[in-house]
């Protein structure tokens, strides 16, 4: 887990840029949620073409299996959190699409939990900051987790 040197500029203002014109929190309609996923899927894969190209480690990008236990065990971490988490993970045919996870992840609240206790956990300010988080391996850790989730429910 580290924060990434000389990560790209132009990724921070384009992940910042889409944050600011497309979040609808609290007002969230259909094709939302799809259009969180699609364009986190498409940056990390950008971005990743760029880390890789760096030698950088890849082992510090690959998708967690699930939200940490040290991110669990923070006292942020509720029980509605947990019962997101154990939905997802348990029983993503629950899901009639992709647009509803991505949606879900949003108003639960578990995607920005995520940032913001781990950012505390693993000491990694850059992650709990929207403006900031992919110069963090824990972008990619918890983005590729989330990637993986909608392949799952995807997959029915």
């Amino acid at each position: 887990m580290a924060r990434i040197s000389n990560f790209p500029e132009h990724f921070i203002r384009e992940h910042e840029t889409w944050h600011h014109e497309h979040m609808n929190m609290g007002n969230l309609r259909a094709g939302d949620g799809i259009e969180f996923l699609s364009f986190h899927r498409e940056f990390m894969e950008r971005c990743l073409e760029w880390y890789n190209s760096q030698g950088l480690n890849s082992d510090w990008v690959e998708p967690w299996r699930t939200v940490p236990n040290q991110i669990k065990r923070h006292p942020g971490w509720t029980r509605e959190l947990e019962e997101a988490e154990n939905r997802i993970r348990n029983n993503p045919s629950s899901f009639r699409s992709g647009d509803e996870l991505g949606r879900f992840l949003q108003e639960t609240s578990l995607h920005d939990a995520v940032h913001v206790l781990g950012s505390e956990v693993f000491d990694e300010p850059d992650f709990g900051r929207i403006s900031l988080s992919p110069r963090s391996t824990l972008f990619y850790n918890w983005h590729r987790l989330i990637d993986n989730w909608w392949r799952s429910v995807e997959r029915g």
